[in-house]
């Protein structure tokens, strides 16, 4: 029998909510319920700057499943109305971070139409950010050995890996 200890974070949010402490410097908060049954993935703010975050994922490494211009559950238009602007969504953010203005991020992991990207800056004011890079920066910001964090210590072992090659028995 599986004891209930809260949310669960899927995988990539939980590498996604690492990064935004361990590079970015922020205090994050995970699967923030709403009303209406909405849930946002990540809320993080830099207590130094104070810029604050509100971040969404879309992780799929199926094309037919990449990020587009518009499409249900994949599409921009989707996660500006549904994920990001939601009214449900909106009102628990304010609740949290008052009216301050804060940063809109959806990390993915490629889209498929031409200005994607751009379209998503422009439009919906939403910075798109790719999970390979995000796992990049993680592997270049290990500085320490034997993290209690599950993902930091993945992150340990894979760069550790890297740096002696796969040939090595040390």
């Amino acid at each position: 029998m599986e004891v209930f200890t809260g949310s669960k974070l899927e995988p990539e949010v939980h590498i996604i909510e690492v990064y935004f402490r361990e590079v970015q410097n922020c205090l994050t908060i995970t699967n923030v319920r709403c009303e209406n049954g909405r849930e946002i993935d990540l809320l993080a703010i830099n207590p130094k700057t104070g810029e604050k975050y509100h971040v969404e994922s879309r992780i799929a490494t199926t094309r037919s499943l990449y990020l587009t211009l518009k499409g249900h559950r994949r599409g921009l238009d989707y996660f500006d109305k549904e994920k990001f602007n939601h009214l449900a969504v909106v009102n628990k953010i304010k609740e949290i971070f008052g009216d301050t203005n804060y940063q809109k991020v959806l990390v993915i992991w490629c889209y498929v139409d031409d200005y994607v990207e751009y379209c998503a800056e422009k439009d919906y004011g939403i910075k798109i950010m790719f999970i390979k890079t995000i796992i990049e920066e993680l592997k270049e910001a290990v500085k320490r050995r034997g993290s209690r964090d599950d993902i930091m210590r993945l992150i340990e072992l894979i760069t550790e890996i890297e740096e002696i090659g796969t040939t090595s028995k040390a």
